[in-house]
């Protein structure tokens, strides 16, 4: 794999942070224990079903590839009562791509203006899915638009950022342009976030020309930040630190029931050694925006570099993708 950090596309960094910072640690029997008791599970049939369904021949990346759907939402909702949700506004949504031979994790960011084929409600944006069918049809939309097997999904309440820069005592952010956000000033080079700054930082949209794809580059930068802190040795080394850590963030998790504590110990175990650099961040290449029907944003995906992500993906190299993708950023 090419050590190449590409700080471009979206981020649920809550999850990731836990699954694979915790991983690359000492993701022990208790952490996981932890895992379970705080996470909020989601039994639904219809999600169990459509998850089984996108495992079909010729659309899994490989026999050993996993692939799990990501979203967050700054929904009031609760943990538990989105688990029963039929539906929610999604901020982001992104699918972590493990290839087989577990030598790192690739992150495929959809903006959520992106227009494609929602099933059973014509073309819209891709948002629309988790908005109007919930989690089970957010996954077979997602599915179908990288033709892709979905392993797991999670939801993750944008609250637990707040919590988490203020667990790991601020974050350092490099900001690409100056913009202003619920009362918060952003200056281009070096921003110390705390809770209330982080959310608006990785939350604004509407003070950017290209609106989503700022934002979503200004959540990975998010990622690489406060992800470089938690991979560092003083969580890595300190199964204290992280159960504190899991502890504080599950609670703003909702996870289909397969992704539990035994899923967890198993991956972290199969990509213990992995480092910052071996995480690759990808936005699902798109054209110019344009106007939907009803005048909204809309960004149209390029066919030619889409075709290519599927067939990176089908092919379990992702990496080589990213590495080779023009819009990518250090």
């Amino acid at each position: 794999m090419k050590k190449q950090t590409i700080i471009i596309g979206a981020g649920l960094m809550v999850l990731v942070l836990l699954l694979f910072g915790a991983g690359v640690g000492a993701y022990t029997g208790y952490l996981g224990l932890s895992w379970d008791a705080g996470t909020a599970k989601s039994d639904d049939p219809a999600l169990a079903k459509q998850l089984q369904s996108t495992k079909q021949p010729g659309k899994s990346a490989g026999p050993s590839a996993t692939d799990i759907l990501f979203l967050a939402t700054s929904a009031p909702e609760s943990a538990p009562e989105r688990a029963a949700s039929t539906g929610f506004p999604t901020d982001l949504i992104m699918v972590a791509h493990i290839p087989a031979d577990r030598s790192g994790v690739q992150l495929v960011s959809i903006p959520n203006d992106t227009w494609v084929r929602v099933p059973g409600h014509g073309h819209d944006t891709i948002e629309t899915s988790a908005a109007v069918g919930g989690l089970p049809l957010a996954v077979r939309t997602v599915s179908e638009f990288l033709d892709i097997s979905i392993d797991h999904v999670a939801v993750v309440d944008l609250a637990g950022l707040s919590e988490l820069t203020d667990f790991v005592g601020g974050v350092e952010v490099v900001s690409s342009t100056a913009f202003e956000s619920g009362g918060h000033d952003f200056t281009v080079g070096p921003n110390t976030l705390d809770g209330a700054s982080a959310l608006a930082f990785v939350q604004e949209r509407k003070a950017f020309p290209n609106g989503d794809l700022q934002r979503i580059r200004n959540q990975q930068e998010f990622l690489r930040a406060v992800g470089s802190q938690v991979m560092s040795a003083d969580y890595e080394l300190n199964p204290l630190k992280m159960s504190e850590l899991v502890r504080a963030l599950s609670p703003f998790l909702t996870v289909d029931s397969g992704l539990n504590a035994s899923t967890l110990v198993t991956l972290g175990a199969q990509l213990k050694g992995i480092t910052e650099d071996d995480f690759d961040f990808i936005i699902a290449p798109t054209e110019d925006s344009g106007v939907s029907d009803d005048d909204g944003a809309r960004l149209i995906a390029d066919q030619g570099g889409l075709e290519k992500l599927k067939q990176a993906i089908a092919d379990d190299t992702v990496s080589d993708f990213a590495f080779e993708a023009e819009d990518r950023r250090r």
